[in-house]
């Protein structure tokens, strides 16, 4: 129970963490900022991919906060929490310049429900916002304007989600039941086949549902000045948004396991018959949804003019708008995706992510916004692990799980008609620490990514990003009920 108390502080302490500046793009000045992907470290390393990612048979355990429907096959306790290092190279058609944000990412716990599914809770950010962005133009009878943008802030999402498996004795059923026994008897395989399918998909689908509390402020700047007349005070407007309300998302998963295949060899004894897999071969299936809320905000906006004395501080002289606390309504977009996965034993895992966002319905403030647009995302990656029960000093490489990924999507954001695109190849290691007891095993989850988002064409922002998500991933077994005090 000290244990849990620490969790339950740090991942608390880390609410704190996540007020300070997550990101440098100057495109998280639109919508509510840059929009991060739910996942953990380990989905990170795997382009992202989490749609159908569901657990293993043996630990570790992760938990995929991003469908609830995989928490329905954690089997022990489990805690993540996680931080990133980003460094980011802006770029114009002419300048560039260099930023780097670190942060805490994550933090997260998970438990089995009897056998039934599984449960987790924790803290993440939904959006972040950081930029500054200086332009000038000339204006015809003005002059030189000098126009600075700058934001910062974001969303924090808190969530407590669930996964079950309702049907999950359908199959053992079916093979205790008159009809099993029927169809055996009268030799009708292929019914006795199809249903055995059926079966087998009802008893593994899993659904989940989670609940998350969407929090935190936006503050946004933009300053107009005036550096060649005085004629013309300069103009600032601040605006605030805040940002206090519930949001829902929902996901399925289900899964068929192939455990032999026709003999094709060259023995004419075993043509026509089954040959069992050593490494048992397993293909499932997901979706999600998050819901298209509308969340509860409240907006101050003031704009003043004001002059800079000889020692450059802000003279503010008429104040042109004080409006406070003005409620209003966000309507977040509905997002969808389908997931495929491929595993063969506990050795191999391949997943396959595809998923659009309507960011169209997207309103600020019941105000559409012309710059949104629909958007897709693709994912795929693998986790290799040469033998998870290889223990011993001399094994430990082949405990260490390998992971490959790539990601792209095309952007919900339409610049002067010109696509802002993100893409990235993502690579990382989990790494076993600990005693390696069933019931007590730690992993080191490190992700590297490069990817790429924008353009310098029609004077646009590239920028070329490198991530490191570190993780940290523990297993043990909680809530024991002693027989004997």
């Amino acid at each position: 129970m000290k244990t849990l108390r620490f969790i339950i502080a740090f991942s608390i302490s880390i609410v704190t963490a996540n007020a300070q500046i997550l990101t440098s793009s100057p495109y998280s000045r639109y919508a509510l900022g840059e929009t991060n992907l739910p996942t953990f470290a380990t989905s990170a390393a795997m382009g992202g991919a989490f749609i159908a990612y569901q657990q293993d048979s043996i630990a570790p355990f992760f938990i995929n906060a991003a469908n609830p429907a995989g928490l329905a096959s954690i089997r022990l306790s489990t805690y993540e929490v996680g931080g990133q290092a980003q460094f980011t190279k802006i770029s114009s058609s002419n300048l560039s310049t260099n930023k780097r944000n670190l942060n805490f990412s994550y933090a997260s716990i998970g438990f089995p429900i009897k056998r039934v599914g599984g449960a987790a809770f924790g803290i993440m950010p939904y959006s972040t916002v950081g930029y500054t962005i200086k332009s000038t133009t000339e204006e015809a009878n003005i002059g030189t304007v000098n126009y600075i943008f700058q934001g910062e802030g974001g969303i924090n999402k808190v969530f407590l989600g669930t996964g079950l498996k309702p049907f999950r004795k359908q199959e053992s059923k079916f093979y205790r039941s008159a009809k099993h026994d029927s169809l055996i008897k009268h030799h009708e395989g292929a019914k006795l086949k199809r249903a055995k399918f059926g079966k087998q998909l009802l008893s593994e689908l899993s659904v989940g549902i989670t609940g998350n509390y969407l929090f935190g402020t936006i503050n946004q700047t933009t300053d107009a000045v005036f550096p060649g007349t005085l004629t013309y005070y300069n103009s600032k407007r601040q605006r605030i948004t805040q940002i206090s309300d519930f949001t829902f998302n929902a996901g399925l998963q289900t899964n068929f396991t192939i455990d032999s295949v026709k003999y094709h060899g060259k023995d004419t004894l075993k043509q026509g018959k089954r040959r069992a897999l050593q490494q048992r071969i397993k293909v499932g299936f997901g979706f999600y949804a998050n819901t298209p809320m509308s969340l509860s905000a409240k907006q101050s906006t003031i704009l003043y003019t004001y002059a800079i004395d000889g020692f450059g501080i802000e003279r503010p002289k008429d104040t042109i708008l004080n409006s406070q606390d003005n409620p209003g309504r966000i309507t977040l977009p509905l997002e969808t995706g389908f997931g495929l996965s491929i595993k063969k034993g506990e050795v191999l895992t391949m997943l396959f992510d595809a998923a659009t966002t309507n960011w169209s319905g997207f309103k600020y403030f019941d105000t559409p916004n012309a710059s949104l647009k629909n958007s897709y995302r693709l994912s795929a990656g693998l986790n290799f692990v040469p033998n998870k029960l290889a223990f011993g000093g001399s094994n430990y490489i082949k405990r260490v799980q390998y992971r490959l990924g790539f990601t792209y999507s095309d952007g919900y954001l339409d610049l002067k008609n010109t696509n802002i695109s993100n893409y990235a190849i993502t690579a990382g290691l989990g790494l076993p620490v600990g005693i390696g007891r069933f019931d007590d095993i730690a992993i080191v989850n490190i992700s590297a990514q490069y990817g790429k988002m924008g353009t310098t064409n029609n004077s646009l922002l590239q920028e070329d990003y490198y991530r490191i998500v570190l993780g940290f991933t523990f297993n043990k077994r909680w809530f024991i009920k002693y027989k004997y005090d």
